[in-house]
């Protein structure tokens, strides 16, 4: 099993680096243009298999803490009981990630392919993870204060508010002609979102260690939040004003 998550995480990592730059293709591209169809088609392929590989190894730790990341926390053979809780904490964490990711870029494409026919996404099937993200963020959330791990408490509020967003899009009855594709733009941003910070809170950690100590390590992991949040908000008005 611990080879088997090694080469799912070289696998994620190898394919969030490529998303992370693919990303801006779709974003900056002109709406509706082949590159922008295609670019952003390879974008929802990738990240679906980047949150899939994060689902897969976070079940995995939950599975065998100890054998595939305990070794590093173990003295004389053991580990205590803290350490193996904060172990819990990160791996709940990237759980909570992975699912958003999935909800999101799954969401992105699936109201981009339905557009204003909403049938198909209200399938138990489709919503079943975005009931699963509201009822694991509260949870996230509380482990979040416990353990003063202001980032875990943050994202779980961003769950909770895209899970709202989605399930409102759904069962709402009516709704403008264009909010398929306010749906589709603001996932793919909450998709960017997630993988920018699961980046810049793991794989970048080394690039800030030296540049910015102690607490201020916290401003690259936050700042994916505090420019993609208002803008999702804004691009949202935008689109709803020209509905």
């Amino acid at each position: 099993m611990l080879m088997l998550h090694s080469l799912l995480l070289k696998l994620h990592i190898a394919l969030g680096v490529i998303a992370l730059f693919l990303f801006w293709i779709p974003m900056l591209s002109r709406k509706g243009s082949t590159v922008h169809r295609n670019s952003g088609r390879y974008y929802g392929h990738i990240m679906k298999a980047v949150a899939l590989s994060g689902l897969a190894m976070t079940a995995m730790v939950w599975f065998d803490p100890i054998a595939i990341k305990g070794a590093s926390f173990m003295v004389d053979g053991k580990i205590s009981q803290g350490k193996l809780d904060f172990l819990m904490l990160i791996n709940l964490f990237l759980f909570l990630l992975s699912l958003l990711t999935w909800v999101t870029i799954r969401h992105a494409t699936g109201s981009l392919l339905c557009k204003q026919n909403r049938d198909p996404l209200k399938h138990w099937t489709y919503q079943l993870p975005v009931w699963l993200l509201t009822l694991v963020a509260p949870y996230a959330a509380w482990q979040g204060v416990v353990f003063n791990m202001p980032l875990v408490i943050v994202f779980s509020a961003i769950s909770v508010v895209s899970c709202v967003g989605i399930l409102n899009y759904l069962h709402t009855k009516t709704v403008t002609a264009n909010r398929w594709l306010i749906e589709h733009a603001a996932a793919m941003l909450g998709s960017g979102i997630a993988a920018y910070t699961a980046f810049f809170a793991f794989g970048g950690r080394t690039l800030f260690a030296d540049l910015l100590p102690g607490y201020w390590m916290m401003l690259p992991w936050l700042l994916p939040s505090l420019i993609g949040v208002p803008t999702s908000i804004w691009f949202k008005r935008r689109l709803s004003q020209g509905a």
